[in-house]
C-alpha cells in the first residue's frame, strides 16, 4: 500500500494556496505523476509531512486532515473498515495496516480493564511532526467511527502528550470535554460497550475479499523494498532462538553493514524490529496460551522473568499478568 493520506494532504494544502510542487519539491518525488506515486518508506513520508507543517504555518493542520479522511479515501483499506463487523474489528485493522497509514508512527491497543486504549507513539520524530500524525490519527478515526456506526460509539477519552493549544475548539467539536492534555501517554480509551457497536455497513463476505486484498498489497509492498519489514517478517518466522543481525542479513543476500545503512534510512535498527517482534510474540503467548510467564520469557530470548517484565512494560506501559485478559471480542 501507499502512503494513502498523501493525496488528501495535497487536497488540503491546496485550499490554503500551497501547490504540490512546493510540497514535494527536492522530495525526488516532483516529477510523478501524484495519480501513480512509487511506494513511498516511512522517511520519505515525514519528509513531506514535515514540509507540509513547515509550508502551512498551521498547528491545526494535523486536525484538519484528519477530518478529511474518510473510507472512500483511505482505498482498499477503507472499504475494508467499512465491511468490518464492530468498532473493535475496526481498531483491530488499523493497528495491522498501520503502514499504509502512518509508517513512522507505532500503534497498539492495550487493554486496561474492561476497557481498551488504541495508543500511539513516535519519539524519534520533531515534536511538531508526531502531534500533526497523532491529532491526524485520533480525528480521522474518531469522525469516521461516528460515521460507520450512525454515532453510537460513546466519544472515546482522548489522552494527548503535550499542552492544551491556545485554541482548542477545534479539537473540543471532535472529542467533546473528553480530552486530557499534559498525560503521560497519548492514546484514545474506549470502554467496553464502544467496542461491541456493530458497524452499519458490515459485510462479512465483503471483508473477506477486502481483507485478502489488504494482505496482498501489503505483502507486495514488503517484497517492493521495505528492508524493514523483511527483517520483521525474518524474525517472525524464526519464532524463537532469533537470528543475528548478521544471520538476517546474510538471509536476505546482502552485508550486514549494507542491511544495517538500509535500516537507517527507513528510521529504524535491528533491534527496534527484534523488540517489536518480541512484543508481537509476547501478545500472542499471553492473550493465546496458559504458558507461564516465565516459560515466554525463554521463548523470547529472555534470560530470566524480570527482564522480559522489564521489556514488556517498556513496550506497552503495562505488566504481563495486566496484559493477560480475554481478547477484545
Amino acid at each position: 500500500m501507499n502512503f494513502l493520506i498523501l493525496p488528501v494532504l495535497i487536497d488540503l494544502l491546496s485550499d490554503q494556496g500551497i501547490t504540490d510542487n512546493q510540497l514535494l519539491k527536492n522530495t525526488g518525488l516532483d516529477e510523478f505523476d501524484l495519480s501513480n506515486l512509487p511506494i513511498l518508506n516511512g522517511q520519505q513520508a515525514d519528509e513531506i509531512c514535515s514540509r507540509a507543517i513547515k509550508l502551512s504555518g498551521d498547528p491545526l493542520l494535523g486536525i484538519k486532515l484528519g477530518l478529511r479522511l474518510d473510507m472512500v479515501s483511505l482505498g482498499i483499506l477503507g472499504y475494508a473498515a467499512m465491511t468490518s463487523a464492530t468498532v473493535g474489528d475496526v481498531l483491530k485493522l488499523l493497528v495491522r495496516f498501520k503502514q499504509a497509514l502512518l509508517p513512522s508512527v507505532r500503534i497498539d491497543l492495550v487493554k486496561d480493564g474492561g476497557s481498551v486504549q488504541l495508543r500511539s507513539a513516535a519519539a524519534q520524530l520533531p515534536q511538531a511532526l508526531e502531534r500533526f500524525y497523532k491529532d491526524a490519527l485520533y480525528t480521522g478515526l474518531v469522525t469516521n467511527l461516528d460515521t460507520l456506526t450512525d454515532n453510537h460509539v460513546a466519544t472515546p477519552i482522548l489522552e494527548l502528550d503535550y499542552g492544551e493549544p491556545e485554541d482548542w475548539a477545534l479539537y473540543q467539536s471532535i472529542f467533546g470535554s473528553n480530552i486530557k492534555f499534559n498525560s503521560s501517554r497519548c492514546g484514545l480509551t474506549f470502554d467496553a460497550e464502544s467496542l461491541v457497536v456493530p458497524i452499519s455497513t458490515s459485510d462479512p463476505l465483503a471483508q473477506v475479499i477486502f481483507q485478502r486484498e489488504c494482505n496482498r498489497i501489503l505483502a507486495n509492498d514488503n517484497h517492493a523494498g521495505m528492508v524493514s519489514e523483511r527483517v520483521k517478517q525474518a524474525l517472525l518466522s524464526s519464532r524463537s532462538e532469533f537470528p543475528t543481525s548478521a544471520a538476517v542479513a546474510q538471509q536476505m543476500h546482502m552485508s550486514e553493514s549494507t542491511m544495517q545503512r538500509r535500516l537507517a534510512k527507513e528510521g529504524t535498527r535491528f533491534q527496534e524490529l527484534l523488540d517489536q517482534v518480541r512484543y508481537r510474540l509476547a501478545l500472542e503467548y499471553l492473550q493465546g496460551t496458559q504458558l507461564p510467564v516465565s516459560e515466554i520469557a525463554l521463548l523470547l530470548g529472555f534470560s530470566n522473568p524480570a527482564n522480559f517484565r522489564r521489556s514488556f512494560k517498556r513496550w506497552s506501559a503495562t505488566t504481563p499478568a495486566q496484559m493477560r485478559q480475554p481478547n477484545i471480542s
